[in-house]
């Protein structure tokens, strides 16, 4: 009784899906891209009879993962219309990665548990690392599968949940002419697919893939929107913030510049407030000294030598008090120079 496998293949654009998808059918059914850039622009198909395994392969190859000639949602629906090729069931998913897990294929493989399948999709799902030369070497296997786990913690929860790592290096005709890592590698993915991928998973919810996809769709834009207008508030916040900012600045320099010009005017007035003082004291002093003068002139005629000194020890005391009082002036303007010091010196009236 011939064997059947129903193999899906998913994975980024450039990491060699249609190769994978040729190596295990034998043949060049499929159309394959050295450049990095999707051959399949939907789904591509096929059954393959190996006689003498008795088995037929199911192949069924989607549009790459981060084909940017369509959008997200275009290559959802497309990746949706593979589910009707398996309607019946499959055996095995072969995630495809050349490396590395991106963003991309994180995304998807969680895609693939939440919107096309379901949880437990992983213990029907291979994990097949392309380009690895070292891909004989048992212990150089074990290391690549250790680093791509502690990469980070997304793609170890990927791996762990996988039925299985495997390691493959497809080489074109032009890097190995006789094909033979190629024949190596159909062994080992013949070889896995047959002996333990035996058992066909039917996700009971396939047929509400394409709704679930829409859905899923719909709250991706409505969650952009929302992320679109916080960004636009933030953006208008932050105009406003400094709007304000320049506001607070002219504010500020209004203020200082009207502190200055009080802090002048009244050190203005308080100097000619001091001239005003001092000259009247001087025009006093003057006005007294005169007097004191004529007096003595007229003592000197009227009066002995006795009077004369007296007159003369009173010009000496109105003189005395001339100078008192010269030096009360001076005092009282040092004090109002110091009080003006003092107001520059505070820091909420410092002249700019």
């Amino acid at each position: 009784m011939t064997e059947k496998r129903t193999i899906l293949l998913l994975g980024r654009t450039g990491n060699g899906k249609s190769t994978m998808a040729n190596v295990i059918s034998n043949t060049g059914h499929f159309a394959e891209s050295e450049y990095g850039v999707s051959e399949t622009r939907g789904i591509q198909e096929g059954i393959f009879r190996v006689r003498k395994e008795n088995v037929d392969f199911h192949i069924v190859d989607t549009i790459g993962i981060g084909d940017t000639r369509f959008d997200e949602k275009e290559v959802l629906l497309k990746l949706a219309e593979a589910t009707n090729a398996i309607k019946n069931g499959l055996n095995q998913i072969l995630f495809v990665t050349s490396g590395r897990f991106t963003e991309e294929e994180v995304k998807a493989y969680t895609l693939l548990r939440t919107v096309f399948f379901a949880e437990d999709i992983g213990e029907y799902t291979t994990i097949v690392r392309t380009k690895f030369p070292s891909f004989r070497k048992v212990e150089k296997c074990k290391l690549d599968k250790e680093k791509m786990i502690a990469e980070n913690e997304d793609v170890g929860d990927i791996i762990r949940s996988c039925k299985k790592l495997i390691h493959v290096n497809n080489l074109t005709e032009e890097e190995d002419p006789e094909l033979k890592s190629r024949k190596e590698c159909r062994d080992i993915l013949r070889a896995h697919l047959k002996f333990n991928c035996g058992t066909v998973y039917r996700p009971r919810n396939l047929d509400e893939a394409n709704e679930r996809i829409r859905n899923h769709m719909t709250d991706r834009e409505k969650t952009q929107k929302q992320m679109d207008d916080l960004n636009e508030k933030l953006k208008q916040s932050e105009e406003r913030m400094k709007d304000a900012d320049e506001a607070a600045r002219q504010r500020e320099a209004k203020l200082q510049q009207d502190y200055n010009e009080k802090l002048n005017n009244l050190s203005n007035q308080q100097s000619a407030r001091e001239e005003n003082i001092a000259n009247l004291m001087a025009e006093q002093m003057n006005s007294k000294l005169s007097e004191l003068k004529n007096d003595y002139r007229e003592l000197m005629k009227n009066q002995d030598l006795k009077h004369e000194r007296e007159i003369k020890n009173q010009a000496n005391i109105y003189e005395s008090q001339q100078r008192i009082y010269q030096k009360i002036l001076d005092e009282q303007a040092k004090r109002y120079e110091n009080r003006i010091e003092n107001l520059e010196k505070r820091p909420s009236c410092k002249i700019m």
